[in-house]
């Protein structure tokens, strides 16, 4: 299969959805790293131990996954589109001959958390425009901090206190830069994410609130149809955006600025998800309007996170919602 048949953001998301997979079923010890072997022709998401050695490497400006050794595996992309990425690193580890354990997914519970979250910026957050840079740049000329990209950052202190994640690296190591293309900087800073201990901020040093949110579902890359069809090799395509109905989002509008955050607290959400679930058995709703608007509210901002929402079948509750409150507020 041609490189050329997945985008370069398709590559980078699958890239942190493997190696997600990956650490929850690697035996060994292991930390991230960026690598760029090859005279940097290479660009490799990579695992190694403390003491340096390579333990995998996933090369993003190719098609295959490379151990220790001299083994290689080819067509890792197409296989993970396809197939998915539990399935595909299960299939590179069991080829180059690396150790799996599957009590890793405890082990490493939190760097998962943490690539399954950059995977969801890369895709989504960032409009498919996105990608995620170590802020240690490894290389055949050398290794040392990626001024670049640090001196767009306003970085907390206590994240200069760590020390490297392997020999040889420092603080920087930890950290992975979320960039989007920009015409003057090259590579624009708009997050901070540090590995360890799996926080983010945005550039001004304020807290990435959203990233700490719950993930919604992602779609597979899937074959065309018509190549399916036809019965030959099949092609991948970029991931469909499902648009959200527009009478579902017409509901909205009636919020204007009200916050449900301000008005209900922590309680929003159990309220919320209460007067949904009595709408659903018997069409009926509460009466304080302030819960009512809490709702949609609280509804809306499901919208910003989930791909295709509202859906047609949620128009009849929103609708009915909407005009809940507009009776009560007469």
């Amino acid at each position: 299969m041609a490189n050329n048949e997945l985008t370069p953001n398709e590559i980078e998301y699958l890239s942190w959805e493997m190696m997600a997979a990956v650490l929850g079923i690697i035996a060994a010890d292991v930390v991230l790293a960026d690598l760029h072997p090859g005279g940097g022709q290479y660009d490799c998401l990579s695992l190694v131990t403390y003491e340096q050695e390579v333990v995998l490497m996933l090369n993003r400006n190719g098609t295959s996954a490379a151990g220790s050794g001299e083994v290689t595996v080819s067509g890792i992309w197409e296989r993970a589109a396809l197939k998915g990425s539990g399935e595909a690193a299960l299939y590179i580890l069991n080829e180059l001959g690396i150790a799996i354990d599957e009590s890793a997914a405890v082990r490493n519970q939190e760097l998962i958390r943490t690539c399954k979250r950059i995977a969801y910026w890369v895709r989504s957050g960032s409009k498919g425009l996105g990608k995620a840079q170590c802020c240690w740049v490894d290389s055949t000329y050398g290794a040392g901090p990626a001024g670049g990209l640090l001196e767009q950052v306003n970085i907390p202190n206590v994240w200069m206190d760590f020390d490297g994640p392997y020999r040889g690296s420092d603080w920087t190591a930890h950290l992975y830069a979320l960039t989007m293309p920009d015409q003057k900087l090259g590579d624009k800073v708009v997050g901070l994410v540090h590995m360890e201990r799996g926080e983010a901020v945005l550039a001004d040093g304020s807290e990435f609130v959203e990233w700490g949110e719950p993930i919604p579902a992602m779609r597979k890359i899937l074959p065309r149809r018509a190549d399916v069809v036809a019965g030959v090799r099949p092609a991948i395509f970029q991931m469909p955006y499902i648009a959200p109905h527009p009478d579902g989002v017409a509901a909205f509008k009636i919020l204007k600025n009200f916050n449900g955050y301000k008005v209900l607290g922590e309680d929003l959400t159990p309220i919320a998800n209460a007067i949904e679930e009595q709408w659903y058995e018997d069409k009926t709703f509460p009466t304080d309007v302030d819960q009512l608007k809490g709702t949609l509210f609280y509804l809306s901002r499901k919208r910003k996170f989930v791909d295709g929402y509202p859906s047609e079948s949620d128009v009849p509750f929103l609708q009915a919602l909407a005009a809940a409150i507009e009776a009560g507020e007469k």
